[in-house]
């Protein structure tokens, strides 16, 4: 019977294991083709239609991408890390500056539907379209200015999106003031319907919309302009795919200056973090705390150094050595993933010597990703923080899953990652779908031409049960099980 039992075990492993495919992805080499070649396809999109990998994307070759050379690209791939250069996609393309090209599959016309923004002179922008019978090409262009909602005033980077039903949408942002908005495609995906849902944000660029749920996402951020340092990912998220979005947090910025003195399990002595005043503001710095993952809690701790009193040296006049000890005013705040929520009816209770302060401040519990603990009144300019503790029913949680900002409006927040974002790839594994942020890493060439530049890959995306994305982490290299 034992034998019976292995043997079904083994079959059944074989039988799951025959669906799947380990694949790894390396984000600290260059990509190449099967030629040895480095992939020149930046700001498209990697895209699997039947059993293959499409990667669409501009080639800049050795230049600095503004010139009237760019081209449009084609690789495949059936595991992401063996590339097959299929070539160019528009062999007769009108002259101009050529950006983001995205190819979608329209099932009931049977093309695959080209769109590419494209500038006959910078920065007079606008949209083509092109359509081919095949999804390597090459592509017949259809329209070379499609009219827009919003083509009064010059159209750019852009993202497309097919629901579930088969209706495409287009989210893009204008030339003038980089307004962001999302509409809807003809039944084709040759043309817009103009029927527009709205600005959703400005200043922004290179948006990327995807459905999870019944959540519709689009990441954007401001824009970057082939920057080195990279830009953000601005998290919309709405219920509706063309209006009702609202800002939800930005997964590739850092909240302020990390700090892991908070979070180090020393909590005593002159291993502390300085909060400091804003003399402008009149505003102290705050401390946030992340986790990994969400975390219930109904205790927050302080571990206060008290170095910085005025002493007395000198003042015989004053009888006593102490002065007084003072505990700062803060407010307690989590984030629910779309707003802060101020923590009410938080009871304080302080055990204090003269060279520290424990502050215990017990509440409701809560469940969250993000802690904030915000300084309103001093007696001093700066607050001395040895430690953050977090706990649970009395029981710590463990300084493991926990990272820490000192953060304020006047603190940059850099990009985790520092790409631009091109893409949210869609990827079926054999956990279920999950998505992939894809960004272009501009400047990173080791010989110094802007089409060998690298692209980061993310790990698949972290969602939150309330439909929070999780912050990005850099991964020089990682796994993952394709479903075939």
């Amino acid at each position: 019977m034992t034998y019976m039992k292995t043997g079904l075990l083994l079959l059944f492993f074989i039988y799951l294991t025959s669906f799947a495919q380990q694949i790894t992805i390396n984000n600290t080499l260059p990509r190449k083709d099967l030629n040895g070649e480095i992939v020149d396809a930046h700001d498209g999109r990697i895209i699997l239609f039947e059993d293959t990998f499409y990667w669409y994307g501009t080639a800049y070759g050795d230049s600095n991408g503004f010139t009237k050379a760019n081209q449009y690209q084609c690789y495949s791939s059936k595991d992401l890390m063996s590339w097959k250069h299929e070539g160019s996609l528009l062999k007769e393309q009108p002259t101009g500056v050529y950006y983001r090209p995205h190819v979608i599959y329209n099932e009931k016309t049977k093309h695959y539907v080209l769109w590419y923004n494209w500038y006959p002179t910078l920065w007079d922008g606008k949209f083509g379209v092109a359509v081919s019978k095949n999804p390597t090409g090459p592509f017949k262009i259809v329209n070379k200015d499609v009219k827009m909602a919003n083509s009064a005033v010059g159209v750019g980077d852009f993202g497309l999106f097919v629901d579930n039903d088969g209706t495409g949408y287009i989210s893009y942002n204008t030339i003038q003031d980089h307004q962001v908005s999302i509409e809807k495609l003809s039944d084709d995906y040759v043309s817009s319907t103009l029927e527009n849902g709205g600005i959703i944000a400005k200043y922004m660029e290179a948006g990327a919309m995807f459905k999870r749920k019944n959540n519709y996402y689009l990441l954007t951020d401001y824009t970057c302009c082939f920057c080195d340092e990279g830009s953000g990912a601005r998290v919309y998220r709405s219920t509706d795919p063309m209006k009702g979005f609202s800002l939800t947090g930005n997964i590739n910025r850092y909240p302020g200056i990390f700090t892991p003195v908070l979070i180090d399990g020393v909590k005593r002595g002159t291993q502390y973090a300085t909060l400091t005043k804003s003399q402008k503001e009149n505003t102290f710095q705050n401390i946030q705390v992340h986790t990994t993952s969400p975390i219930s809690l109904d205790q927050l701790t302080l571990y206060k150094f008290t170095g910085n009193k005025p002493d007395n040296c000198g003042d015989t006049s004053i009888p006593y050595v102490h002065p007084d000890i003072t505990s700062p005013v803060v407010e307690l705040s989590y984030h629910n993933g779309k707003e802060w929520i101020t923590i009410e009816d938080v009871e304080q209770n302080m055990e204090r010597t003269a060279l520290q302060q424990e502050i215990i401040f017990s509440f409701s519990e809560i469940s969250t990703t993000k802690i904030r603990i915000t300084p309103l009144e001093y007696t001093m300019k700066d607050i001395f923080l040895n430690e953050i503790v977090l706990s649970r029913k009395t029981d710590q949680i463990s300084n493991s899953v926990l990272t820490a900002y000192i953060t304020l409006d006047n603190i940059p927040q850099k990009p985790i990652i520092p790409a631009q974002q091109s893409y949210i790839m869609a990827l079926p594994t054999t956990k279920g779908e999950q998505f992939i942020w894809i960004g272009d890493l501009w400047g990173s060439a080791s010989d110094n031409i802007k089409g060998h530049d690298y692209q980061y890959w993310s790990t698949p995306l972290n969602f939150n049960p309330d439909g929070s994305i999780q912050s990005l982490e850099w991964t020089d290299e990682w796994s993952v099980e394709l479903k075939k």
